[in-house]
């Protein structure tokens, strides 16, 4: 524990002595975000905190356990983020970026042997199609969250915060299974998301960012996230994965609700707007702190439903009707409070005869 203790604060260390670093060369770099008519931030902030978050993860990872994580996973962490960061620096067709990540995704579940996902008593594999229909599946989701964790990285903290969040409860399952080969490398990226969110989380102390994740730390975080869940459900002893859904909901529900308006409006389900959840609480008056905590909140208590179910061991479909209901208290929040925004636009102005 002592090892694991020190081990996980050289992480923390590293990561915000990376950070420091970087800052001095994001500039000359061009790895800056500048503000626009949707990014209403005050001047250039360093793009960098995605690097410094994986390479203190990795550095302290492999020094310490270099065999805990496969070389397929390392080598496809290390192209997401690669991938990010050429997006960060050259913005990359939506396109180009999709094809890779789904490249990348087909490679990590082919090379680690992933894509034998549990589904507990929800469905038996034939009905999705068997072992190709999990495949398929493993691919669609690593490709989701890592897009999911993207889109949610657009308020102080809360990407970072809501990758903790879902990254404490994994470590408690791999500690509940006995899975020593997942707990340091799970602390060590815990501690190496600590060293950033100094940096980027609001507070007392920091009124705004002074450095954000950029492309290449969302995408990774969501990657790796992405594979450690489908580790966790993987072969017919895994644990069952629509249960670990609940890890991640928030940010699903909150992207596949974002693509479907945007369809619904006749757009491109990946462009750009201020229609996410983060941006309906802060219309409804919290500030911008206000409305990544809560979301944080939100994500670690539907985590710990999802730890709670898995410990216990209630069945996958019991779980899987919990998740409709999550979906429908976000579904009724955001139309809810666009229905109020619509209504506040048509309102026609009140003139007042003195």
């Amino acid at each position: 524990m002592v090892f694991l203790l020190l081990e996980s604060s050289a992480s923390l260390a590293l990561s915000a002595f990376l950070i420091i670093f970087l800052r001095r060369l994001a500039v000359p770099l061009h790895l800056i975000d500048l503000p626009d008519h949707r990014k209403l931030h005050e001047g250039a902030v360093p793009l960098c905190g995605g690097i410094a978050i994986f390479l203190s993860f990795a550095g302290i990872s492999l020094l310490s356990e270099p065999l805990s994580l496969g070389p397929g996973f390392w080598v496809a962490m290390g192209l997401i983020t690669v991938l990010g960061v050429v997006d960060d620096r050259f913005p990359l067709p939506a396109r180009t970026r999709f094809l890779a990540q789904v490249l990348i995704a087909l490679a990590l579940i082919s090379t680690e042997d992933l894509g034998r996902l549990s589904l507990g008593d929800l469905l038996p594999p034939e009905a999705i199609g068997g072992a190709v229909g999990l495949f398929i599946l493993s691919a669609i989701f690593i490709v989701g969250l890592v897009n999911a964790w993207n889109m949610m990285d657009g308020v102080d903290g809360l990407a970072g915060g809501s990758a903790a969040a879902a990254l404490v409860w994994i470590l408690l399952l791999a500690v509940h299974l006995g899975e020593e080969g997942l707990v340091f490398p799970v602390m060590a990226l815990i501690a190496a998301i600590g060293g950033f969110l100094i940096f980027n989380a609001r507070s007392p102390w920091r009124p705004r960012a002074s450095v954000y994740l950029g492309d290449a730390g969302s995408t990774t975080l969501g990657a790796i996230i992405a594979y450690l869940v489908l580790h966790l459900s993987n072969g017919t002893e895994g644990l069952p994965f629509p249960v670990l859904l609940w890890l991640v909901v928030v940010p699903v529900i909150d992207t596949l609700s974002l693509m479907v308006r945007r369809m619904l409006d006749h757009r491109n389900p990946m462009s750009a707007d201020r229609r996410h959840l983060h941006h309906l609480l802060i219309d409804t008056g919290l500030s911008p702190a206000a409305a990544s905590y809560t979301i944080i909140a939100v994500s670690f208590l539907c985590g710990g439903v999802g730890y709670a179910g898995l410990v216990a061991g209630l069945p996958a479909s019991v779980m899987t009707i919990g998740l409709f209901f999550v979906a429908f208290a976000h579904t009724a929040f955001v139309l809810a409070v666009e229905a109020t925004a619509r209504h506040r636009v048509a309102r026609p102005p009140i003139h007042l005869h003195l």
